[in-house]
């Protein structure tokens, strides 16, 4: 029997039938919580609420038709009387989305949004089993320019809302989510970045081109969960509104392509839309990680979530753009030698001191080789930001 789309085939440890029966979802990732969820896919499993978990918001009983619409590898999407749609979520894989609506505060900042948030759900043990939204249309994305740059306008506008909740700059775990999935996948690469103190965590809010949809002739995002393959390989972590926007450029590049003209207009975009702060040069730049950091986080999230799915064409996709980024790194490790020129200026300065105090030097000598030290540090400081390579 073909295993459901749900299914991580290329992990999973089991057939879905035992996960199911033993309540565990085991997989080369790790394992998580699994449940049984087909008795929702009549009117009978709505006749009551479920007596295990969090029934929050506007749930649904005495569903009289049930209709599946669509069975994917996020779960299984059903409309409950024509009215309400219903997300069924498999596997546990953390309640981000619900929390968007059940934390009063975020929810208030976002209504104004065009992001559609849940209206009900069922929650257990902090994960997101059901989710419940208002009618609505799947909007497939039409690959243009015009409407990539309209929902970046709208993402940096989303995230400024909830400038008031964001955490401090927590470089070490995001590192952290690098080397695990790193570990797990064995790539041949490796990037850790020394992030700026502007570059924010904020609420996590997975918006995709592929879960865009329409209510009342309005196009708005559709908040979707994480990822099965970053809820077993990494932390819950806030990840900053560049992040967010390197998965949206990815999701684009997958389709044909893209030229830096286009990524500088994505980019540029997002500035106008977020505190400037988040967009600085500093929090740019790619020896600080900048953009090119996150763009490899939303690169090897899907080679971790390609193989996890058995999707051979975006593997090979991924690891043929792994192959190419390690130049970039190689490029890097050489600017790092240009940064070290500030470290001899300043033993050059250190020198010429001491020496001076001890009679060593001369007077005029111990200057001249202050100002030779001044001088290395500032030129090779100088090489160093000039050959920064660009974001885009």
């Amino acid at each position: 029997m073909d295993e459901p789309a749900w299914w991580p085939k290329g992990i999973a440890l089991s057939s879905p039938s035992e996960a199911l029966a033993e309540g565990q979802l085991r997989t080369a990732y790790g394992r998580t919580e699994i449940w049984d969820f087909q008795n929702l896919q009549s009117p009978e499993g709505w006749a009551s609420p479920p007596q295990e978990g969090t029934v929050w918001g506007d749930w649904k009983s005495g569903i009289s038709t049930v209709e599946t619409l669509a069975i994917t590898p996020i779960g299984m999407t059903l409309l409950l009387d024509s009215s309400i749609m219903a997300m069924i979520q498999p596997a546990h894989v953390g309640d981000d989305v619900s929390r968007l609506s059940r934390y009063d505060p975020w929810k208030k900042a976002l209504i104004q949004h065009p992001i559609l948030l849940p209206i009900g759900g069922l929650s257990v043990d902090g994960n997101d089993r059901v989710l419940l939204f208002p009618m609505h249309d799947s909007l497939p994305f039409d690959d243009q320019e015009s409407t990539v740059i309209e929902l970046v306008e709208a993402l940096g506008a989303i995230h400024t809302s909830l400038e008031s909740f964001t955490t401090p700059n927590t470089e070490r775990r995001w590192n952290d989510r690098l080397k695990d999935v790193e570990d797990k996948l064995k790539t041949n690469t490796m990037w850790r970045a020394p992030h700026s103190s502007t570059t924010l965590g904020l609420p996590r809010l997975h918006l995709s081109l592929d879960s865009l949809v329409e209510v009342d002739g309005k196009r708005m995002f559709l908040p979707m969960s994480r990822s099965l393959s970053e809820h077993l390989l990494c932390e819950s972590d806030r990840l900053p509104s560049l992040a967010s926007l390197m998965m949206l450029e990815h999701q684009w590049a997958r389709k044909e392509g893209l030229s830096e003209q286009q990524r500088q207009n994505l980019l540029e975009t997002w500035s106008k839309s977020v505190p400037s702060s988040w967009s600085s040069r500093q929090a740019l730049s790619t020896v600080r990680g900048g953009a090119w950091v996150w763009r490899y986080h939303a690169r090897i999230l899907e080679l971790a979530q390609a193989k996890a799915y058995s999707d051979d064409e975006s593997v090979k996709a991924c690891e043929q753009w792994l192959r190419d980024v390690s130049r970039l790194q190689a490029y890097l490790g050489v600017l790092r030698l240009w940064k070290s020129g500030e470290w001899v200026g300043i033993t050059g300065l250190a020198v010429s001191f001491f020496s001076w105090k001890l009679a060593t030097l001369t007077e005029g000598q111990s200057l001249l080789l202050a100002a030779l030290s001044i001088g290395v540090g500032i030129a090779t400081n100088a090489i160093y930001r000039f050959k920064d390579p660009k974001p885009y």
